[in-house]
C-alpha cells in the first residue's frame, strides 16, 4: 500500500567451511520469509569445502573477503552489506528454533520501541529437547537496528550498542561446541587462543581479553590454565566487578570444577552481592557447602536455586546479556543433594518429598534403594506405594543389599505384611526367611533361582545365599556366568561377609579335582581366597602352591604346545604369570642360586601375588644334590620298577622316600610314587604328591606326564 513501510530484515553471516551445518542453519532462516521481508548476506572467508556451493541454493548475495585473523572487522564488514532496518547476526552453526515466534516479534509494536534484542543461544548438548530444557543458556545481542551497532574485539567478538533493549525468548540452538567433536573443539581453540595470545601482547592489561583466554582454557578442559588467567582478569576487574560481574562467574566456574571449594564460597558471596538472581551463583554455592559438609548453609542454597530456577523457567527474571546461564541441566541433581541433606538432618518428610520431585526417572530409579530407606528410617510406611513404579532389574540389586544388610528384622517383619509390589515382596519374603531361620527355604531356593535366570543377573547377596546352602552344587550353577564373573562375585562376597572365607576353605577340602569343571571351579575359589588378603597365615603358602599347580594344569588342558611355547600372547596376564612361575619353581631342586634369582625377577612383574612369592624365597633351603647321587637315580627307578613288577609294593614305596632323602625331587621316582599311591587308594596323598610333580618337574617332562597319564 502506498505510503506504508515495510520493514525488511536482514541476515548477516560469516562464513568459512560449514558444510556441515549451514544447511541447518539457512533451512529455518528461509522461513521467516513466510512472515518479513528477508534477505541473508553471507560473507565467505576463503571456504574450500561445499560451503559456498550449499549457500547459493539459499541467497544470491554471498561475498568473498580474505581472513585477516579477527572476527571484529570481518562481522562489521557482514554487516555493512546489509539493506534492511534490522540486522540478525547468525553463526553459520546456529539453528533457529522459534521461527514463528520470531516472525511475529519483528511485526510486533512492542518491538519497533527499541534499538537492540537478547536472543538465547542454547548450546547443543545430547538431542534438541535436552539443550532446549537443559543446555547452557547464553543472551546475546544479536538483533538491532541498522547503524546501531559496531563489533570490537578479535576473538569473541563484541557488539557496541545502543539502548534501549528488549529481552526475548528467541532461541537459537548452537552446534559449534559440541564437545562431542573433538576434531572441531580442538581445531576452535587452536584457532582462537593464538590469536587472544598475540592481542594480549599488545593489551596486557586488557581484562576482556584475559578472560577469553580463561574461558578458551577452560573449554579445553585446560583448567590450571585457566584459573591462572581468569585471576588475572579479576584482580585487574577488582573495584568495578560490577561491570564485569562474567569474570566472576566464570571464576566461580574454574573453582568449582578444581573442586576448590573453600575458596569458592567468598567468591559466590561476592558475585550474589551484585547480582543476587543469578542461577549459577546458587548452584555453586550449593555444591560447596554441600561438599564442605555444611548441610543446613547447603540446604539454604540449593532453595535459592530451585526458587530462581522456576523464576527463570516462567521468564520472570531480567537476563544479563554478559551472564551465560549453565546450570539449568542440573536442577534434579540439586534436588537429589537436597533431599540427602534433609535425609542427614532426620527431616525424612522433607527429604521424601523433595527427592520425589525429581523428573529424570533414570536417575530416581538409581536412587530408588535411597528412597527405601528414607521411608524405612522415618517409619513412612504408609509412602512405600512411591517406589512401585522404579524397582526393575538393574536397581534390584542395590535394594537386595540394603534391605540384607540395613533393614531390621522388626521393620522387615512390618514390611513383610504391607501390599507391595512384585519385586519388593519378593526381596522382602527372601531376606526376612533367611535372616530368620539363618538358612534357605526349599521354596526360597526355586524363588532365587528363577529370579537370576529370568533377569540373567546373579545377584550378590543372592548367590550369599546359595552358596551358604550349598556350594559345591551352586557352584556349577553360578560357574556357567563365565570364570570371571564367578571370580568377581566371589571376591564381592569375601570382601563383603566375615565368615565366607571360611565357607570357600571348607569347600576346597570337599571340592575334589578328579574332573576339569571342578578344577576351574576350585582355581576360582583359590584366587578368590588368595586376593581376599584374609588367609590364615599357616594357610597362605600352601593355597599359593596349589593355586599354581591347579592353574598351570587348565592351561595345559586349555591351549596346545604352540600357543603355551610361541604365543604366549594369547594368554591372559594370569595365564603368562603362572607359566612364567612354574618354569622358576622347576629350578627349585636343580639350582637353588637361579631359583631365588628368578623369584626376585617375578616379584617385578606381578603385584598381586607379591606377599605370596615373598614366602616362597623365605622357606627356601639349599636343596641341590651332588652330581654323584644323581647319576645314581636312573639306576635307583630300575630298581625300584623291578620291586613293583614282583608286587613288592612296601619296598618299593619305602625305597622311593629313601631315594627323595638324598634328593629331595626326582621326577621318575614322584611318578612312580604317585602310581603306587592311586593303586592303593591313598587319595590326599596322590593329589600332594601329583602337585609336587606339576610344580617342579620340568616343564617338558610335565606336559608329556599331563597328556599321557592325565588324559
Amino acid at each position: 500500500m502506498k505510503g506504508i513501510h515495510i520493514m525488511k530484515l536482514s541476515i548477516a553471516m560469516i562464513v568459512r567451511n560449514e558444510e556441515k551445518y549451514i544447511e541447518n542453519t539457512l533451512k529455518p532462516l528461509r522461513q521467516l520469509e513466510n512472515y518479513i521481508d528477508t534477505e541473508i548476506i553471507i560473507v565467505d572467508t576463503g571456504s574450500t569445502d561445499k560451503t559456498v556451493e550449499i549457500a547459493k541454493k539459499y541467497t544470491d548475495k554471498i561475498y568473498f573477503h580474505q581472513w585477516n585473523d579477527n572476527f571484529g572487522d570481518m562481522r562489521n564488514k557482514s554487516i555493512n552489506y546489509c539493506t534492511g532496518d534490522w540486522i540478525m547476526v547468525v553463526d553459520a552453526d546456529e539453528v533457529l528454533y522459534d521461527v514463528e515466534e520470531l516472525g511475529d516479534l519483528l511485526k510486533s509494536k512492542r518491538f519497533i520501541q527499541h534499538n537492540s534484542a537478547l536472543i538465547k543461544i542454547i548450546n547443543f548438548n545430547k538431542s534438541i529437547e535436552n539443550s532446549i530444557k537443559n543446555g547452557y543458556i547464553s543472551p546475546l545481542l544479536r538483533l538491532f537496528k541498522k547503524d546501531t551497532v559496531k563489533y570490537e574485539g578479535v576473538v569473541h567478538e563484541q557488539p557496541q550498542i545502543k539502548h534501549p533493549i528488549i529481552d526475548t525468548n528467541i532461541r537459537f540452538v548452537h552446534y559449534g561446541y559440541n564437545s562431542s567433536d573433538y576434531e572441531l573443539m580442538e581445531y576452535k581453540f587452536q584457532r582462537n587462543i593464538k590469536l587472544l595470545l598475540e592481542e594480549l601482547k599488545t593489551e596486557p592489561d586488557n581484562i576482556y581479553i584475559n578472560f577469553q583466554i580463561a574461558v578458551s582454557y577452560d573449554m579445553h578442559n585446560d583448567l590450571n590454565e585457566a584459573l591462572k588467567y581468569i585471576e588475572i582478569s579479576y584482580n585487574k576487574a577488582k573495584g568495578q566487578l560490577d561491570n564485569f560481574i562474567y569474570v566472576l562467574d566464570k571464576y566461580c566456574f574454574i573453582l568449582y570444577k578444581l573442586k576448590e571449594y573453600s575458596s569458592l564460597i567468598p567468591k559466590i558471596k561476592q558475585g550474589i552481592k551484585y547480582r543476587k538472581d543469578f542461577l549459577d551463583f546458587y548452584f555453586y554455592l550449593g555444591e560447596a557447602y554441600y561438599n564442605l559438609g555444611k548441610k543446613d548453609d547447603a540446604i539454604k542454597a540449593y532453595k535459592k536455586y530451585l526458587y530462581y530456577f522456576n523464576k527463570l523457567k516462567e521468564n520472570l527474571l531480567t537476563p544479563c546479556t554478559t551472564l551465560s546461564i549453565l546450570t539449568r541441566g542440573h536442577k534434579d541433581n540439586v534436588l537429589y543433594n537436597l533431599a540427602l541433606c534433609y535425609y542427614k538432618n532426620k527431616c525424612y518428610q522433607n527429604a521424601l518429598a523433595t527427592i520425589m520431585k525429581v523428573e529424570n526417572k533414570d536417575l530416581l530409579k538409581d536412587k530408588t534403594f535411597f528412597i527405601l530407606k528414607i521411608i524405612v528410617e522415618g517409619k513412612l510406611w504408609n509412602e512405600i506405594g512411591k517406589i512401585d513404579d522404579f524397582v526393575d532389574k538393574l536397581n534390584y540389586e542395590t535394594i537386595l543389599t540394603y534391605i540384607h544388610k540395613e533393614v531390621s528384622l522388626k521393620d522387615l517383619e512390618i514390611l513383610s505384611k504391607m501390599d507391595l509390589n512384585k519385586e519388593l515382596r519378593e526381596i522382602i519374603f527372601l531376606v526376612y526367611s533367611f535372616r530368620k531361620n539363618g538358612k534357605l527355604e526349599p521354596d526360597s531356593i526355586i524363588i532365587i533361582k528363577d529370579r537370576i535366570l529370568q533377569s540373567k543377573i546373579p545377584y550378590f547377596t543372592y548367590v550369599y545365599y546359595l552358596l551358604k546352602h550349598d556350594i559345591i552344587e551352586e557352584s556349577r550353577f553360578f560357574v556357567s556366568y563365565g570364570k570371571s564373573k564367578f571370580e568377581n562375585i566371589l571376591l564381592s562376597l569375601c570382601r563383603e561377609y566375615f565368615d565366607f572365607n571360611g565357607i570357600l576353605l571348607e569347600a576346597l577340602k570337599k571340592i575334589k579335582p578328579d574332573n576339569f569343571t571342578n578344577v576351574i571351579i576350585r582355581i576360582i575359589m583359590q584366587k578368590t581366597l588368595l586376593l581376599s588378603g584374609k588367609l590364615p597365615l599357616d594357610k597362605r603358602k600352601e593355597l599359593f602352591l596349589t593355586y599354581i599347580a591347579e592353574s598351570y594344569y587348565s592351561i595345559l588342558k586349555t591351549y596346545n604346545k604352540h600357543v603355551i611355547e610361541d604365543n604366549d600372547w594369547m594368554l591372559s596376564s594370569e595365564e603368562r604369570f603362572i607359566v612364567k612361575l612354574k618354569g622358576t619353581l622347576q629350578k627349585k631342586y636343580e639350582n637353588s642360586i637361579e631359583y631365588i634369582k628368578s623369584i626376585k625377577e617375578i616379584l617385578q612383574i606381578e603385584k598381586s601375588y607379591v606377599n605370596y612369592i615373598k614366602l616362597l624365597i623365605e622357606e627356601q633351603k639349599q636343596y641341590t644334590a651332588n652330581d654323584e647321587i644323581r647319576a645314581f637315580i636312573p639306576e635307583l627307578v630300575n630298581s625300584i620298577q623291578g620291586l613293583i613288577n614282583s608286587e613288592k609294593y612296601q619296598e618299593a614305596y619305602n625305597t622311593i622316600n629313601e631315594g627323595l632323602d638324598l634328593v629331595k625331587f626326582d621326577f621318575d621316582l614322584m611318578v612312580i610314587k604317585y602310581s603306587l599311591l592311586l593303586k592303593f587308594n591313598y587319595e590326599e596323598e596322590s593329589m600332594c604328591c601329583l602337585q609336587d610333580i606339576i610344580l617342579y618337574g620340568q616343564e617338558k617332562k610335565v606336559k608329556k606326564f599331563v597328556k599321557e597319564f592325565l588324559n
